[in-house]
């Protein structure tokens, strides 16, 4: 897609120590942020929490003067391991994926984002060939509902 810019947290920073500056650049260059991770004990990995505690400050994200994200549309791009059915009331999981995803929202809605609909994959590891292809054509899809103008 034409001025999509991936940056992949754990090429960028093996060692676990993200760069405040560089984050809050990329943040303040970008008009939308998707954020996209697998579902690990029912949260994101460790360095995407790093990532937010370091990068969403106060100031920068939220509080006085805190204005670099307002405005700016932001979407989860979530897989996990286990079917949909899974994350039901009663089944495995005990609740449905958005619960799971509840404090990424808030974090976002906080810092003045706009959110949108999260994009999930269920069952990756044993999604087929084309079934990847198909789903990599829906996030294609959600990017570009996300990321065109809204008719007024």
């Amino acid at each position: 897609m034409p001025g999509l810019k991936i940056r992949d947290l754990y090429e960028l920073y093996p060692d676990m120590h993200v760069d405040e500056v560089a984050e809050q650049k990329a943040l303040t260059d970008a008009d939308v942020l998707v954020i996209q991770f697998p579902i690990y004990w029912f949260s994101a990995p460790a360095l995407l929490k790093e990532w937010m505690d370091v990068v969403l400050q106060n100031g920068f994200a939220y509080g006085e003067g805190g204005t670099a994200l307002r405005g700016k549309k932001t979407m989860l791009a979530v897989s996990t391991g286990a079917p949909e059915s899974a994350y039901l009331p009663g089944a495995t999981h005990g609740a449905k994926i958005e619960s799971f995803l509840l404090p990424f929202r808030m974090t976002a809605e906080f810092c003045g984002m706009q959110v949108g609909r999260p994009f999930v994959t269920h069952c990756v590891r044993s999604l087929e060939y084309d079934d990847i292809n198909a789903r990599a054509d829906d996030f294609i899809d959600a990017i570009q509902q996300l990321t065109s103008p809204v008719e007024t």
